[in-house]
């Protein structure tokens, strides 16, 4: 009953945002708010298992976002905002195996985290999240046995975290790039390329033991995968 009225409350306020826009259709804050209600009312209409309702709201969030941004092209704060929500319909996309419209989302977020860079070419924060576009639709072509097309995708995602740690090296983002190395080396071992598998195993295992005690479930899974191919 809660969720419902929440539901309703979402849909009345995008209304009157658009009420407004009809006499300023180019208004940024009130643009950026319906934006935001919009992505609020996706959000609910997911949990609420309403799943293609709440991909074409966030579709409409984005158009909106767009509209909004569209006056402030220079900051590269609302461009990475945007692609994490164009990231997150692919996410959505790919929930409900709508997987070529999810393959075409994520090169779009992609395309928007580029866009910051060419920006500000050193912000290490857009690498970071171009790395994590780059792996989740690695790892979709990975899950539908695609192998050979995942490769690339995991490779690219391993360039963006290298560009990262070049301008600011962060811990947390050199795991990221030794988890994408380990998906990396399980991609090379379903192609039966087993020397390159070992290797990124071995760049991840280094991580890992800085990161981990010995005898973790993480160390340990990994050591039996190297084993496998030695």
């Amino acid at each position: 009953m809660q969720e419902q009225e929440t539901l309703e409350t979402y849909i009345q306020a995008i209304a009157i945002y658009e009420t407004a826009l009809k006499f300023a259709p180019n208004d940024f804050k009130i643009n950026k708010r319906k934006g935001m209600a919009l992505e609020k009312l996706s959000q609910l209409q997911f949990c609420l298992d309403q799943n293609q309702d709440a991909i074409d709201t966030l579709k409409q969030a984005i158009a909106t976002y767009e509209t909004a941004f569209d006056q402030t092209p220079d900051d590269i704060l609302n461009i990475s905002y945007l692609g994490m929500i164009v990231e997150r319909l692919a996410h959505q996309q790919s929930s409900q195996k709508q997987y070529s419209e999810a393959f075409v989302t994520y090169q779009q977020a992609v395309a928007t985290y580029d866009s910051a860079l060419k920006l500000v070419p050193n912000d290490y924060c857009n690498y970071v999240l171009k790395a994590g576009a780059f792996t989740s639709l690695a790892d979709l072509h990975f899950s539908l046995s695609q192998y050979t097309q995942a490769l690339p995708y995991y490779q690219q995602a391993i360039s963006c975290f290298d560009g990262s740690l070049e301008i600011k090296p962060m811990k947390g983002n050199e795991f990221g790039k030794a988890r994408t190395l380990r998906k990396l080396g399980n991609c090379f071992q379903r192609l039966s390329r087993n020397s390159e598998a070992f290797e990124c195993y071995q760049f991840t295992m280094e991580v890992f033991k800085r990161a981990f005690p010995p005898n973790h479930k993480h160390i340990r899974s990994l050591s039996e995968q190297m084993e496998k191919l030695s």
